[in-house]
């Protein structure tokens, strides 16, 4: 709930916003990292062909199988054999009905072609073995006709030739599965499905139960058009391979995953020596996760309990994604970008993170409960609504590793070394709102905001600041968009280079006090805690001017007769240097 508050008020905010009028948003040399090319956001042209969607009819079907209690027969033995095990051996379409227990059907094929089984309101439980075993063959397509169900209670894996098998579903080939009905996968003790090729979800509705992972695939793992929803002991979805390329891809459908360890993992196995290209994408459809028992949960530093994390990028477009998470919501290794779309995130860790680079073109992010809002080593936010709520930083640039964090490590974007960039946050536009119990705007490098609109509650005592940048080298410009930063006095900082006014100023407030502006943009804003100083820019305000900014009951003058930059506050932070030596002056009872 007030999560959704915080976003109601973000978004009276952006309607506010059209009377901030003419807000730079021009790219300038030093406003921007390498950003992400636009394809990357598109859908994958050769994700899903036609045969990979549609479905076979089983008047076309060369043999059937029949399952009845500890035996399953197959209608014609030249396109395989029957028994407690039913071997398919032949290129084709079999038709699945009846219910067994202990009966496995295995898929052995070695001449080209693919096989095709339709599940006709199947049961199948089996204590020793998977139900379905893919071994060999080109391409197979488990089709849902009706309510199906299949259920392995296997304790460990089991040994098939010089092969493992631990899932209910295993396949050591590609695998699809489609259609239009329903299929429940429960695993007493291992894995849900397990695909050691590409896996493609393409149709049905289909609920995992598992003591380990829900589904383990070593390639890829593409959805379209389907209803998933896994419960699982530890990762929900884990992607990895040795050849270091494994992705996760989605671009329509649905996904609700409550899992113990992470929601989804995408990584190299352990055995990979290559640098990792694998990514987690997604163009559309619905995420939901819960990760490590949901942010209300501290996080277990022995293992990983994050939504959604990748060893690779992320690129996330037009999808509508919601995780509470004991770490992380999103993490990634490599370069995050989102596009558009709609993400609610909960962490007890970071909301997002990535080691690397982070870009936000658009989409609708509400972080309503984070220990860091948003973090990584270089972000630049162009467009957006964006509100963040966090115990510590709202939004952070850091370089180094996060004390706080054992496993987020940073590393410089490609060309830079540690020792030429400690972390830059860009700000070319959007709509930011952000309520931090630490500094609100947080750079270990520089900032540079040149358009959009933001509001910052940060801290309102003690060593935090509303923004805050690196103390030698380092700046805090401002060419456009609209500030209003609240917070702390101690460290308070101003912006101290760019081409546009802005004022820091000892005026305080608390929970419903208003603030405003006589600059001519019809500003104003009501704080939602307190605070002992304001920092407020706006392209209304000009060299050579005067503006009165009040807060309740008091006011105070800022003069830019000869600075873009006016401050009538003394704090200890490195940057900020002496106060004007002709400050406006503070009138009433609240300001000092």
């Amino acid at each position: 709930m007030k999560g959704k508050k915080k976003l109601g008020l973000l978004m009276a905010l952006a309607a506010a916003g059209s009377l901030f009028g003419c807000v730079n948003s021009n790219s300038v040399s030093d406003a921007s990292g390498d950003g992400v090319a636009s394809s990357a956001f598109e859908s994958e042209s050769d994700a899903f062909s036609e045969g990979d969607t549609s479905t076979v009819s089983d008047s076309e079907a060369v043999a059937t199988i029949t399952l009845d209690g500890s035996t399953g027969t197959i209608s014609d033995t030249s396109y395989g054999s029957s028994g407690s095990t039913v071997t398919v051996t032949s290129p084709g379409i079999y038709t699945v009905s009846g219910q067994s227990d202990g009966v496995n059907i295995t898929v052995d094929v070695s001449d080209s072609g693919s096989v095709y089984l339709i599940l006709e309101d199947v049961t199948m439980t089996n204590s020793s073995m998977a139900c379905i075993y893919v071994n060999a063959a080109d391409t197979t397509y488990i089709q849902l006709s009706g309510e199906s169900s299949l259920t392995s209670s296997m304790a460990e894996k089991v040994t098939v030739g010089e092969n493992s098998v631990d899932g209910t579903i295993h396949a050591r080939d590609d695998l699809i599965i489609n259609g239009s009905g329903s299929l429940e996968v429960n695993s007493t003790y291992l894995h849900g499905i397990v695909a050691k090729d590409d896996l493609k979800i393409a149709g049905g509705q289909i609920g995992i139960e598992a003591t380990k992972k829900g589904i383990e695939a070593a390639d890829s793992l593409s959805i379209a058009e389907a209803e998933i929803s896994i419960t699982s002991g530890t990762d929900g979805i884990q992607l990895e391979n040795d050849d270091a390329d494994s992705y996760f891809y989605m671009e329509s459908g649905s996904l609700t995953i409550d899992a113990g360890q992470d929601g989804i993992q995408v990584a190299p196995s352990d055995e990979a020596t290559a640098d990792f290209t694998g990514y987690l994408k997604m163009v559309g459809g619905e995420l939901n996760v819960t990760a490590g028992g949901g942010s209300s949960n501290a996080k277990d530093e022995s293992t990983s309990q994050k939504g959604i994390k990748s060893e690779g990028d992320i690129y996330l477009s037009g999808a509508e994604v919601t995780i509470s998470s004991a770490d992380d919501a999103i993490h990634c290794a490599g370069t995050c970008a989102i596009n558009s779309g709609s993400y609610t995130l909960s962490s007890s860790d970071d909301g997002i993170h990535s080691d690397s680079e982070l870009y936000i073109y658009g989409g609708e992010i509400n972080v309503t409960d984070s220990y860091e809002g948003i973090e990584a080593y270089l972000i630049q936010i162009d467009d957006g609504t964006i509100n963040v709520v966090a115990e510590d930083d709202g939004v952070n640039a850091a370089g180094g590793s996060d004390s706080d964090s054992t496993d987020d490590i940073f590393t410089p974007p490609s060309g830079q070394t540690t020792s030429t960039s400690t972390g830059t946050l860009y700000i070319n536009g959007g709509e930011i709102y952000l309520n931090a119990g630490g500094d609100g705007l947080d750079s270990n490098g520089s900032i540079y905001v040149t358009g959009g609109t933001i509001i910052v509650e940060a801290a309102g005592t003690g060593d935090n600041s509303a923004i805050d940048y690196g103390d030698t080298n380092y700046v805090a410009s401002i060419t456009g968009g609209t500030v209003l930063a609240l917070g702390s006095s101690e460290m308070a900082v101003n912006f101290n280079t760019g081409s546009q006014c802005s004022a820091l100023l000892g005026l305080s407030g608390s929970n419903g006090t208003s603030i405003s502006v006589n600059d001519g943009s019809g500003f104003s804003y009501t704080a939602t805690k307190a605070y002992e100083c304001l920092v407020y820019s706006s392209p209304y305000m000009s060299k050579g001017s005067s503006y009165t900014i009040t807060s309740g009951s008091s006011s105070a003058t800022a003069s830019f007769s000869s600075s873009y930059y006016y401050s009538n506050v003394t704090s200890g932070h490195t940057n900020q240097g002496e106060p004007n030596t002709t400050p406006g002056g503070n009138t009433g009872g609240q300001g000092f």
